[in-house]
């Protein structure tokens, strides 16, 4: 526990990465802008260091627990799709979300898209699993046996390659909700460095409320299986224009380049890539 709690008040900076062991003067403004905003993140943050009242085990939790508030679990999805083939891809992989929202009445299909700067012939999916493990389950029995596994077998036929891994949802974030057109996304992934994982969280718990005015946000999770120590960010944008300026205005709010300069160093490797969604997406 004394480890997590120094990794937590680490996030709570008096003075913004003044050098020296001596707070320096006067306070910089952006610095006095995120203490104002610390108590939008207070309520998260208390339950990461003293966990929900009345309960005696919270220490001994895992980290997930401390960073995500539901059972809910989702798997994000990537595909490579054979190139010249997206007609066909798009048709196996419709056919094989009805199958599995069938088969699973816990699955959902929340995001589909295709990638379109980044990695060409490539699509990205979005599952939600409502009762967390126990579907995660239902569905691993359902992969290999059926109607499901054909479908499954026959999206394989039109990829090079398809990888997946299974996250949970900040809990500070909240989860995606359905948007109408038409709006591209920019998908940003992050590998932290081992043990991270608790600072980018209060980091970001205070972080996210600079970028909400333009209802950009859509959701963040963090890995359970495959590679670990991985974030992944959901951002909505009317378009590139709107999102350059979108960019920009953020850079503009004090407090903002203060979140930036202590998460930077968290990470291993990071990521970008703009994404359209498919008709069979429910967020548009």
């Amino acid at each position: 526990m004394l480890n997590i709690t120094r990794q937590t008040l680490r996030v709570i900076p008096r003075r913004a990465f003044a050098s020296g062991d001596k707070p320096q003067d006067p306070v910089p403004q952006s610095q006095l802008d995120i203490e104002k905003n610390e108590s939008q993140g207070q309520s998260w943050l208390s339950r990461i260091l003293t966990g929900p009242a009345g309960n005696p085990d919270f220490h001994k939790q895992s980290h997930s627990s401390m960073l995500a508030a539901s059972e809910v679990v989702y798997e994000i999805q990537t595909h490579d799709a054979t190139t010249g083939n997206k007609e066909g891809y798009l048709k196996a992989y419709d056919t094989y979300s009805k199958e599995a929202q069938s088969t699973n009445p816990g699955l959902k299909l929340v995001g589909s898209f295709q990638v379109v700067y980044g990695n060409q012939d490539q699509f990205v999916h979005l599952w939600r699993y409502a009762k967390g493990w126990a579907d995660v389950d239902q569905q691993v029995r359902s992969l290999t046996q059926g109607s499901l596994r054909s479908a499954d077998t026959d999206v394989a036929k039109l990829c090079t390659r398809r990888r997946n891994v299974l996250t949970k949802p900040f809990s500070y974030w909240g989860e995606p909700k359905e948007r109408d057109p038409s709006h591209i996304y920019d998908m940003r992934t992050y590998v932290l460095k081992p043990g991270t994982m608790i600072e980018w969280g209060n980091a970001w718990a205070r972080g996210i409320t600079y970028r909400r005015e333009h209802n950009q946000d859509v959701g963040g999770f963090f890995s359970q299986v495959g590679q670990l120590y991985m974030v992944f960010h959901f951002w909505a944008y009317k378009d590139m224009v709107h999102r350059n300026h979108t960019r920009h205005d953020t850079w503009s709010k004090p407090g903002w380049d203060v979140n930036v300069q202590y998460t930077v160093p968290l990470i291993k490797k990071m990521n970008s890539k703009i994404l359209v969604p498919t008709p069979l997406s429910k967020l548009q």
